[in-house]
């Protein structure tokens, strides 16, 4: 079965020559860095907000409200729900990397030729930087709400919890976009080329849509009194 899947996976590659599937990946990888690079200029020169911006405000504004109120036992409780959510996110993509790698490795070991085991190890090693650094930039949102949630209650005008708060939402956010990031060297193993090429632009579209600035949702007047 797994040198099946090897000859279909050599195929699938060798069904274009090698240069239009390196222009095909190429491009691919041009298409998703030079979004984000894009977005990271817009977040340090525009005045418009994207959404990542918005649900960090929106969490600095959250733990400021903790503060002023005094709503400990509202604070923890969101934390705990929030630290399970992230924690189930990280497990299941822990458990899929596992899957994954196991079936990936079945394919490489029945791999005949020296170009297919480097181009399963590439691929290989791609879907595995961009899972673990989703995984772990969810571990790292749930060791900084941990940390949180021991600092409650805080001083009405201790500020460093709303800082660590600003925190969990940018390693959300990242954990999110790494594991949304891992369908395109997912798809590379199973389609090769065009498939990869066909997820970036997919992908393309999804994060413009994702994150650009929310209309209507009341966040330019939210200082907190509306938790």
């Amino acid at each position: 079965m797994a040198a099946l899947a090897a000859r279909r996976l050599l195929l699938a590659a060798a069904s274009l020559s090698p240069t239009a599937n390196v222009a095909l990946i190429s491009s691919s990888v041009a298409i998703l860095s030079g979004y984000h690079l894009n977005l990271y200029q817009k977040e340090v020169n525009s005045d418009t907000k994207t959404w990542r911006q918005y649900q960090a405000d929106i969490r600095e504004d959250w733990a400021r409200h903790v503060r002023e109120t005094e709503g400990w036992l509202y604070a923890i409780q969101s934390l705990r729900n929030a630290i399970t959510a992230q924690t189930f996110l990280a497990s299941t993509v822990l458990s899929l990397l596992t899957l994954i790698v196991g079936r990936i490795w079945d394919i490489l070991r029945n791999a005949s030729g020296a170009w297919e085991r480097r181009l399963l190890t590439v691929q290989l090693t791609s879907i595995s930087i961009a899972m673990l650094s989703s995984a772990y930039q969810f571990l790292q949102g749930v060791r900084l709400m941990t940390h949180a949630g021991f600092m409650f209650p805080a001083r009405p005008k201790e500020t460093k919890v709303d800082a660590i708060m600003r925190k969990t939402q940018n390693c959300q956010w990242l954990g999110l976009r790494f594991m949304y990031i891992s369908l395109a060297p997912i798809a590379w193993v199973v389609g090769g080329g065009r498939a990869f090429f066909v997820v970036a632009c997919m992908l393309f579209q999804f994060f413009r849509n994702i994150d650009q600035q929310p209309e209507g949702l009341g966040y330019e007047g939210f200082q907190g009194e509306a938790i």
